[in-house]
């Protein structure tokens, strides 16, 4: 079998990649609030990209779990074979890993990290919202965590800013997801379902925003706003490809 290249790009939700960074940099706004900038963009853009890779494994690994029921995808329809799917989940999770040990991310990135995937793991053969959820709250973690350390001074003044920050996440996602049941045979809520979901980007251009009083929270601020403007230029670019 022939994988066709747009199937890939509907396989790993292409549209919506450019949402995955900003939890990264919503995350890592909150470090240098507390603890000083720091040489700490090589690491915020190694969590970034490792929390993409991560982003695509799960969405590689959901359509294998459902490969036989998900009717739509690329694997039923027989875009992409099943053998090329694994092959393709495999090296997201090694290219995430990889990321991560070039540049030497703290061990709490890697607690956090390990916990993202138990998550996206569990969502995808339970499809309990709530995971998907703590998904994407796990992955705003893994930005602190990428950006520095919770187990130092900082850590009482730290950690009600990041739990206030992850529980919006889940809620929202949470709340997302389980609006989104039963979208596939409902093309209006499929539609509305990509708005909800590409929304996110500007509450996370809000938490970057918010603790922009040093210039490396401003710098975040403009990286978030290089993703809204990369997710609307896929949008307009690949209209056929869907975000949900």
């Amino acid at each position: 079998m022939t994988s066709k290249p747009t199937a890939w790009l509907r396989l790993f939700r292409v549209v919506n990649l450019p949402t995955v960074p900003g939890d990264i940099l919503a995350g890592a706004a909150l470090w240098p609030c507390f603890a000083g900038c720091g040489p700490i963009w090589r690491q915020v853009a190694a969590a970034a990209a490792a929390g993409v890779f991560f982003y695509m494994f799960g969405l590689a690994d959901n359509d294998i779990v459902g490969a036989k029921t998900d009717r739509g995808r690329p694997i039923p329809d027989g875009d992409i074979s099943l053998g090329a799917a694994r092959a393709a989940r495999f090296a997201c999770l090694l290219a995430a890993m990889g990321v991560a040990l070039a540049a030497g991310l703290p061990g709490l990135w890697w607690t956090a990290a390990f916990a993202l995937l138990v998550a996206i793991v569990l969502y995808n053969r339970t499809k309990w919202s709530v995971l998907m959820g703590l998904s994407r709250a796990l992955n705003l973690v893994c930005g602190v965590a990428g950006a520095g350390t919770l187990f130092s001074m900082d850590a009482a003044l730290l950690a009600g800013p990041v739990l206030v920050a992850a529980s919006v996440w889940l809620l929202y996602i949470w709340g997302v997801t389980k609006y989104s049941e039963g979208e596939e045979a409902d093309p209006a809520r499929k539609r509305r379902v990509g708005v909800l979901v590409g929304a996110i980007v500007w509450l996370q251009l809000i938490a970057t925003l918010l603790p922009a009083v040093r210039l490396c929270c401003f710098t975040f601020a403009l990286a978030q706003l290089a993703m809204i403007m990369l997710l609307f230029a896929l949008k307009r670019l690949l209209p056929k490809v869907s975000a949900s």
